[in-house]
């Protein structure tokens, strides 16, 4: 029963490179809520939108801007805390944590009446994504005879989106607006492992004298490597509507267009035989089992004594696929590519000066990107924000909200869809104002579950569940 124990445990630990590669942030849309106020009410924005993080939420907003303006957001710290659960022998947890300083969002708000009317422009640059992990792992563990396994796993995935737009007026209770932008998104892994394995021989055993006084193990060395990238143009349109005075109807749409993708990936693995002591076996060490050939049993004294070393390296030279408009489907050779869209629709009530209360439906829908899973079409996402904004004072206030982070990799969990992980989020913030300066700070804490195969071996799903913090200072100063 140990031996079956063990060889269960090994063959999730050589699985673990090969299915590593699978963190949440190109599925998950919602990681970090752009913008200082979106962020506060948790992304529920759409029918608001009045800085420069409308380019996101809906640039119509911009129509409605009080004046030009600069604003920030430091998210000072991002924690993520990742448990594989039931992974090892049906009872271990394996733990992923990170730390990261996300890149902050910066942008700015223009006003343009100068050329027409109720006319205002914006810029920013805002991060999407950022996640890194830098495991490094040693187990022993002698109940289950393993002997040695080692794991170090570096990781660091990140999306930015920049941009700029115009809003303007056509009415005074109803605006249009666009936004032309670009989205860059990277991924950089690599992972090496160490495994070394107490083996049971085939068609030769151990003679008894040997047998005895050592045990015959295997050791497997891998290495992987991987940078995918994808460079995307992002055009939006937006439209917002204030039928009552108090109450106002936001909905926008934007819509990726693939200019370039690349992937570099690459895979080495050595294996070797050796005893306990470290030293290796010879051909005098080994005898045929009863009923096999003297060609099979020469086959594996050969492997045994290494004197065939089993060293795979796939992709030498890094593929790289290239050209003026790459496919957004990897079977696709040519033609420009359609890639992640989103129509957001959102509704803003003021019931009084005080006062916002803030709802937004998202629709995302994602293609292939290699950067994701160059095997995998993920699938449309529904997510739902809903925040408020209340002012104890008129240099007091305080921003919260609710929301929904959903994975849009598919349900079904196999080898080529490892992980799925859904995510419920709320987010706090306090902060203070002046005539023309505002600073706020709070934290967005989202917690998932879903289900994982975390190794390449594994064939029912286990539980996996993630807690995520940031930290964020926000600041706007009017010019």
């Amino acid at each position: 029963m140990m031996r079956s124990s063990f060889s269960s445990f090994v063959l999730c630990l050589i699985g673990f490179a090969q299915s590593s590669y699978s963190n949440a942030g190109p599925y998950n849309f919602s990681d970090i809520l752009p913008g200082d106020r979106g962020m506060g009410m948790a992304g529920a924005f759409g029918a608001v939108a009045d800085d420069s993080s409308a380019l996101y939420y809906n640039p119509a907003g911009l129509a409605f801007a009080s004046s030009s303006n600069i604003s920030a957001s430091v998210n000072a710290l991002q924690m993520t805390r990742r448990d594989y659960q039931k992974l090892f022998n049906d009872k271990d947890s394996f733990y992923e944590n990170s730390q990261d300083i996300v890149p902050t969002f910066t942008g700015g708000v223009l006003d343009l009446t100068r050329y027409a009317d109720s006319l205002h422009g914006a810029f920013n640059l805002q991060s999407l994504t950022q996640q890194s992990s830098n495991q490094n792992d040693i187990l022993r563990r002698p109940d289950i005879a393993v002997e040695y396994f080692h794991r170090s796993a570096k990781s660091q995935t990140s999306e930015i989106l920049f941009g700029t737009g115009i809003g303007k007026r056509f009415l005074p209770n109803f605006a249009l607006g666009f936004s032309l932008g670009g989205r860059q998104s990277i991924q950089d892994q690599q992972t090496y492992q160490d495994v070394s394995q107490i083996i049971t021989t085939t068609n030769v055993k151990l003679k008894d004298s040997i047998a005895a006084d050592k045990s015959l193990f295997s050791t497997l060395t891998t290495n992987d490597r991987s940078t995918a990238s994808v460079l995307a143009a992002e055009l939006g349109a937006g439209a917002l509507w204030a039928p009552w005075p108090s109450f106002s109807i936001g909905l926008s749409g934007h819509v990726d267009v693939l200019l370039k993708q690349e992937l570099n990936k690459e895979t080495d693995s050595l294996s070797l035989f050796h005893y306990n002591d470290y030293s290796i076996p010879v051909a005098s060490d080994f005898e045929s089992k009863d009923g096999v050939s003297g060609e099979e049993s020469q086959k594996s004294i050969d492997r045994y004594t290494n004197k065939k070393i089993y060293r795979v390296s796939s992709n030498n030279a890094p593929r790289v696929l290239k050209g003026s408009f790459a496919p957004s489907y990897i079977n696709e050779s040519s033609g420009t590519g359609i890639g992640r869209s989103r129509i957001r629709l959102g509704f803003a009530s003021f019931p009084s000066s005080r006062l916002v209360v803030a709802g937004d439906v998202v629709w995302h829908r994602s293609v292939n990107e290699w950067i994701a899973n160059q095997e995998l079409t993920t699938e449309d996402v529904l997510n739902a924000h809903l925040g408020t904004e209340y002012f104890f004072s008129p240099t007091f206030f305080i921003r919260q909200g609710i929301f929904s982070n959903f994975d849009a990799r598919p349900n079904e969990i196999q080898q080529s869809n490892p992980e799925r992980i859904d995510f419920y989020g709320t987010s706090i913030f306090l902060g203070t104002q002046t005539s023309d300066t505002q600073f706020s700070g709070g934290v967005v804490y989202q917690y998932g579950l879903g289900e994982a195969l975390k190794t390449a071996n594994q064939q029912i799903p286990k539980p996996v569940r993630e807690d995520k913090y940031i930290l964020s200072f926000t600041a706007t100063h009017g010019l």
